[in-house]
């Protein structure tokens, strides 16, 4: 799977992991997937390499010396050129606290070891396809906000050019030669334009000066040869006694100008025309069509709903997104059909108050997720960031919001939970179910040192000669029957299975929880075996017999592998065992003086003698033939 995008070409990723195994196995698959990677060992030297490259991804262990993944999260979060920076935590930590204390640091999501490649790879893919959405919606947001500071600046300018005309028309009202307007009247004679008597003003900003006027008719001083015949205008103005307004655009000295002329009726064969100067008012208001097209193109093309709501639960308007997360055709569709919000969007209609007490408590929400219905009933799950909007007085107006659909996040999210329960059920399978817990909070190695274990192991007599005379299938099933007796019988006294190998099987006392009476269950199992072998010939041709040893005394244990995990014992105790087994009789239990000793109050042995044993010489070694019964005496 492939990165590389026109929107973020070869996106960089700094990885910190104190275990150089883990560091290289990320840094080998990100970078075959077109990542840049940047691999870092501790994280004081991460937060020194994040605040120079501000890499668009970190992938953090929780468990480092010195400063762990939680501290450098925090010190990331706090420092605001890296607060904005995604992290992902990847730890063997899978506890709930873990992950909650994760998340409250600043985490963007939590990835569990042993990880899969997959899994690395979606959420790193959607961590970075989010920071570039991120990264465009704030580039078009400033865009927006330098347009709108330039639009209000352009605004602001016209306000202040039109409130220094009024001041000066104020303080010159008597003075009519103070005028900012042109001023003129235009009688009628004989159905002709007759007299034009401009009236002298100090902003005739049109002409060098006053005798420029002269002799002009009203065609040329308003360069009027394309513009529809002002003999008509003013013949409409005396004929209905209105005044006519209109905005009219012409040249001069090159110049684009607009005017804002009036022509009221004087009596009834004259008009007074006035014409004022409205190019700024002009350029400001087509500054802010084109500042309003920009925000409706942003706002019409985003790939998030954008919505604003009245505080009751109706839409007030809505972007072609959101109608299409909704599964409507147009906002027009969406605003007309959803009348209550809370009852016909929400799953859990309480989500609504839920949203609103939200509202109320910070005036935003963010990252609020919902499970919601489509127009066709199925089920969806969404985030919302939201604020609300108030007047000047501080009374709430609307809500205004951006919704996103993150149903396949959600997906991911519940499948990797699945998995997650899978491997733990694995893990408890094939590991004692303290050590799996140990493993999974991370400790490693984990290695334990018992004064006392009990161990016994058990072959079957014969069994290989009759794999040479049976099917693989039979053999599997003949060999699964027995073994999974034998463990029951280990849950049945407490006892930890350990492996098999082949015919072989190994099952001990006292590990990974000592316990006092673990020489009395191993013995106790192993007659209970026999008595299940027993049972296992009645109903066969094919007899077998076991041979079991037993042994007790100080072990070491722990676990070994890197892909396949196993717990195993190991010391001459776990030996000694096996060589009772390998040196025993077919169909009996061989003992060591040691087990002998205590049991011989509880248990009937019969003693074999001396025996040599590879690497420890001549041991005494006893038959166990079953259990002690106490008669008891009544008076």
């Amino acid at each position: 799977m492939s990165v590389a995008s026109d929107e973020n070409l070869n996106p960089e990723i700094l990885v910190v992991d104190d275990t150089p195994v883990n560091l290289r196995l990320l840094v080998n698959i990100l970078r075959k997937n077109g990542y840049k990677v940047r691999p870092v060992n501790n994280g004081h030297l991460a937060l020194q390499v994040a605040k120079s490259i501000l890499p668009d991804l970190i992938l953090l262990d929780i468990l480092m010396p010195s400063l762990d993944g939680y501290q450098v999260c925090e010190k990331l979060k706090a420092d605001p050129e890296t607060s904005g920076i995604p992290v992902i935590f990847i730890s063997a930590l899978n506890e709930g606290l873990d992950k909650a204390k994760a998340f409250q640091v600043g985490g963007a999501d939590y990835i569990s070891k042993p990880f899969q490649v997959e899994e690395i790879l979606a959420r790193v893919a959607n961590q970075i396809s989010q920071r570039s959405l991120q990264n465009k919606l704030q580039q078009q947001a400033e865009i927006l906000h330098q347009q709108n500071l330039q639009l209000q600046s352009e605004i602001n300018s016209r306000q202040l050019l039109e409130e220094k005309l009024l001041a000066s028309e104020h303080k010159m009202r008597a003075v009519f030669e103070a005028m900012t307007d042109i001023v003129m009247t235009i009688n009628i004679q004989e159905g002709q334009l007759g007299n034009i008597d401009i009236l002298p003003t100090n902003s005739i900003t049109f002409y060098q000066d006053d005798t420029d006027l002269v002799s002009y008719i009203i065609e040329e001083i308003f360069h009027a040869e394309n513009h529809p015949s002002w003999l008509s205008i003013i013949e409409q103005t005396l004929e209905t006694r209105q005044t006519i307004n209109f905005d009219y655009s012409l040249n001069i000295y090159e110049k684009g100008v607009w005017l804002a002329v009036m022509i009221s009726p004087l009596n009834d064969d004259t008009v007074i025309l006035v014409a004022r100067d409205i190019s700024d008012r002009k350029l400001a208001e087509e500054a802010l069509r084109i500042a309003q097209e920009r925000y409706h193109s942003i706002v019409e093309n985003a790939i998030d709903g954008i919505y604003q709501t009245t505080p009751e639960g109706r839409y007030l308007s809505a972007n072609p997104a959101l109608a299409r997360i909704y599964g409507y055709s147009s906002p027009l569709e969406l605003m007309q059909s959803i009348q209550n919000i809370s009852r016909q969007i929400y799953v859990d209609p309480k989500r609504r108050q839920e949203f609103i007490v939200a509202m109320e408590a910070h005036n935003a929400v963010s990252g609020f997720e919902s499970m919601v219905y489509r127009k066709e009933g199925k089920i969806i799950w969404i985030s919302e960031t939201a604020r609300a909007v108030r007047n000047s007085s501080g009374k709430l107006q609307y809500y205004e919001g951006i919704v996103s659909d993150i149903t396949e996040r959600k997906q991911v999210q519940e499948a990797l939970k699945f998995q997650q329960a899978q491997t733990e059920q694995l893990l408890l399978s094939i590991l004692p179910q303290p050590i799996a817990h140990r493993l999974k909070a991370g400790e490693n190695p984990i290695a334990d040192r018992f004064e006392e274990v009990s161990v016994l192991f058990a072959d079957m007599v014969g069994f290989t000669k009759l794999s040479t005379e049976k099917n693989p299938t039979e053999l599997v099933e003949l060999l699964n029957e027995i073994f999974s007796e034998f463990d029951l019988l280990a849950k049945k006294h407490g006892l930890e299975k350990i492996k098999t190998i082949g015919d072989a099987y190994m099952v001990v006392g006292g590990v990974p929880i000592p316990r006092e009476d673990s020489a009395s269950a191993i013995a106790l199992m192993a007659l209970d075996m026999q008595a299940a072998i027993a049972r296992f010939n009645a109903n066969r041709t094919d007899k077998f017999q076991l041979r079991i040893g037993i042994n007790i005394g100080p072990v070491v244990a722990g676990v070994i592998g890197m892909s396949k995990f196993i717990y195993d014992l190991w010391g001459d105790t776990v030996n000694i065992a096996s060589r009772m087994e390998s040196n025993g009789l077919p169909g009996m239990i061989q003992v060591t003086a040691a087990i002998y000793e205590r049991l011989k109050d509880e248990f009937e042995f019969e003693e074999r003698g001396t025996i040599p044993i590879k690497g420890k010489g001549e041991m005494i070694v006893y038959i166990l033939t079953g259990k002690r019964f106490v008669k008891h005496i009544v008076n």
